[in-house]
């Protein structure tokens, strides 16, 4: 009995659709905000800008208190996180993870690449700079060159152009919290945007990025396929259910193993290989 046929490109279709990546048709809906927009559908709160040059003359203030230009910072490979320092959510999950990071990539922080988290909260002072620098240096191991990481704050006009040239999105909320996306972004010693990173901060996926600043062309970035999916949510200040990920898990499980199956099973009685070993 032959094994019913089954189209299998709608199927893929679908899935790439859920996950942003299907054919450009399905994703222009995605796609088709503007990153100032404030509306909560359809908003693109990352749009990459690979390429593009920071403003380097552009002053904040350290976690110090003193004034720095951008220029003055980078001046190796650096990694650019852009959070708010008081965020009740996703920013302490941040900073942690790239802590984490820090202490298991091979790079050296100091000989090969620097770290600036920069505040888009133009409200923020230095003094919550330090807070928040404290707090997290003591994930990192012992010795660890702390003028290396700097904290930053600034005004809302020097803030908005960092952010508008690497394309990062922010709203404000009535609490005084903020949507926002968890990325990072590399930047090549002369300010060029380099890549992106998404999600948790695998230090691999970190390392590599940090590895095509110091060549200094610009890469697109591939987001891991569930954070690409079901990442957290801006629109609520929420993660997504885990067992949203599951299921989509469960899905592509149950494809594949269907797939082995129809497999199997055309390699059956039936195919005239087999039949004439058989009968051989």
């Amino acid at each position: 009995m032959p094994a019913p046929e089954v189209k299998t490109l709608p199927i893929i279709i679908v899935l790439l659709a859920l996950c942003g990546l299907g054919p450009p048709s399905l994703v222009a809906a995605q796609s088709s905000a503007t990153p100032g927009q404030t509306e909560e559908q359809g908003t693109v709160w990352v749009e990459e800008k690979t390429g593009a040059l920071l403003p380097l003359n552009t002053e904040f203030v350290d976690e110090n208190g003193a004034a720095v230009t951008l220029g003055e910072l980078i001046d190796k490979p650096t990694i650019l996180l852009p959070i708010y320092f008081y965020c009740p959510n996703s920013c302490p999950t941040n900073l942690a993870n790239l802590a984490l990071a820090i202490n298991r990539m091979k790079m050296e922080i100091g000989d090969d690449y620097g770290v600036i988290a920069l505040s888009f909260n133009h409200l923020e002072t230095p003094e919550n700079a330090r807070t928040a620098k404290n707090n997290y240096v003591k994930l990192l191991y012992e010795g660890f060159p702390e003028e290396q990481w700097r904290f930053l704050t600034g005004t809302q006009e020097n803030v908005a152009a960092v952010l508008d040239t690497i394309g990062f999105t922010f709203k404000p909320l009535g609490d005084g919290t903020f949507i926002h996306p968890s990325t990072l972004v590399t930047v090549a010693p002369d300010g060029t945007v380099i890549k992106y990173v998404y999600g948790t901060f695998i230090p691999g996926d970190v390392e590599l990025a940090l590895a095509e600043a110091a060549k200094g062309v610009p890469a697109r970035s591939i987001k891991r396929l569930l954070n690409y999916c079901f990442n957290y949510d801006p629109d609520t200040n929420k993660w997504f259910f885990q067992g949203v990920k599951v299921g989509v898990l469960a899905l592509f499980a149950g494809l594949a193993v269907f797939f082995l199956v129809r497999f199997i099973w055309r390699k059956g009685p039936d195919d005239p290989d087999q039949a004439s070993s058989q009968h051989g």
